[in-house]
């Protein structure tokens, strides 16, 4: 990203940051308190608090545009600024208009501000993702490190409109410039060329894959990046694609540890997904059960043949658990509608309700799937497997596409990203059906 980019990425950022903190202020005293319209404590106060807001979240790193915008732990971390901005708030007005505050006003807008600024971060992700499409906001990278775990980052890393990044090509100690390595990226260069392969191809970001090259270039290249203010550094440690968290550092006496986490959600979020689940799965139930009762009849009277199939399925924590879905024969016409519709697997709804799976995660992983699977088990063990999920949306050719978008579900859970699936799940049923329809 160009400098002048990160310019207007950053005021862009803070403007919409001000103004949606302005209209949620202003909101909740015209609907809470609507005789303090006019009142000079509560619009005084209303008024300095916004620049005390932008200045709590710019401590707390929300503008730091190499991690904004991408992390779902953002949102809570705007939640946090707005509650240190509430306690803001009522010093301010001790210090200005020294009048006691209403307290459900205090309460309202602390609601009222943090889901205002939540919907101003999803704005802006839309904005930014919007520009990446057009060529905009974009930095051009280079991956030092062509080994397996160096091709892996780099296929996570090839949707510009999500990463921000455009890989040029690669960087390695081993294979010779010209080696292609994954469809058209190819080896660029050697590094201890690297200063040069990066002014030749206006080279911004720097992606090095510790375990990919020896600990001599590993160290020369720390050293050495660190003080070229013209490039970025990031560092990107092979086992990431087998977490479900992100890692990160304590410190002990000193030293830097890195902290591998197990568990995905915290108690809160493990909370809320489970509430929405249970209440939208009761609710998506009830809507389903004359459908699937009809399809039992059916199968019954079409001599389809058995109506159940089991499926011997690993869920959360390694437990194993035995779930019924419909029986499908690719021979029976009732069988090939219900696998191209993915109404087979209307009977996992049952299991949601029971607190085995959720509405939306990791596929369902059968015993026949675990070897190939193994790899990611900690990852995909670490939350409950879903009745949808990305890989139902999203084509993949390869159980390792699978993983990709699966992981990045994972870290990235919110419950707008799970409400999206939901609809893009009964959109891409009916589109695939309305395909076949016409094949």
């Amino acid at each position: 990203m160009s400098r002048r980019g990160s310019w207007l990425l950053f005021i862009t950022l803070i403007a919409t940051d001000a103004i949606f903190l302005a209209l949620a202020m202003w909101l909740t005293i015209a609907q809470v308190i609507p005789e303090a319209w006019d009142s000079s404590p509560y619009m005084l106060s209303a008024r300095i608090a916004v620049p005390i807001y932008l200045l709590i979240f710019y401590a707390l790193r929300l503008y730091d545009l190499d991690t904004v915008l991408e992390d779902s732990r953002e949102y809570s971390t705007l939640a946090n600024g707005c509650a240190y901005g509430i306690l803001a708030l009522i010093l301010v007005n001790l210090i200005v208009a020294n009048q006691d505050l209403w307290l459900v006003w205090l309460l309202v807008t602390w609601l009222a501000t943090t889901l205002a600024v939540w919907l101003g971060r999803l704005f802006m992700r839309w904005l930014v993702r919007s520009q990446r499409s057009n060529g905009h906001l974009i930095s051009n990278a280079i991956i030092i490190g062509a080994n397996e775990q160096g091709r892996t980052i780099a296929n996570q890393l090839k949707s510009t409109k999500y990463s921000g990044l455009k890989i040029i090509g690669f960087v390695d100690d081993f294979l010779p410039v010209g080696t292609p390595v994954i469809e058209d990226l190819k080896v660029i260069g050697h590094p201890t060329a690297l200063k040069m392969v990066a002014e030749q191809f206006s080279v911004k970001e720097i992606v090095l894959v510790p375990g990919a090259v020896a600990w001599e270039t590993f160290r020369e290249l720390v050293e050495n990046v660190s003080l070229d203010e013209s490039l970025k550094l990031r560092l990107s440690p092979g086992y990431y694609d087998l977490l479900a968290d992100t890692p990160r550092v304590a410190h002990r006496n000193f030293v830097p540890l890195i902290s591998l986490g197990g568990i995905r959600f915290d108690s809160f979020e493990q909370v809320l997904k489970g509430l929405v689940d249970f209440g939208l799965g009761l609710v998506l139930f009830v809507i389903a059960l004359p459908l699937m009762l009809l399809t039992a009849i059916l199968m019954k009277l079409t001599g389809h043949g058995k109506i159940w199939s089991n499926w011997n399925v690993t869920g959360m924590h390694g437990s194993n658990f035995k779930a019924y879905v419909f029986d499908v024969k690719a021979d029976k016409p009732l069988g090939r509608l219900l696998r191209s519709t993915g109404l087979h697997v209307l009977p996992l709804l049952i299991y949601v309700l029971m607190g085995r799976m959720s509405l939306v995660g990791p596929r369902p992983i059968r015993n026949r799937m675990l070897v190939e699977r193994q790899r990611w088990l900690p990852a995909l063990s670490s939350v409950k497997p879903g009745v949808t999920g990305p890989w139902a949306i999203v084509p993949e050719s390869t159980v390792e596409e699978e993983m990709r978008s699966t992981l990045y579900y994972i870290r990235n859970w919110t419950i707008a990203l799970d409400l999206q699936i939901l609809v893009q799940t009964i959109v891409t049923g009916i589109r695939r059906r309305w395909q076949n329809l016409y094949s």
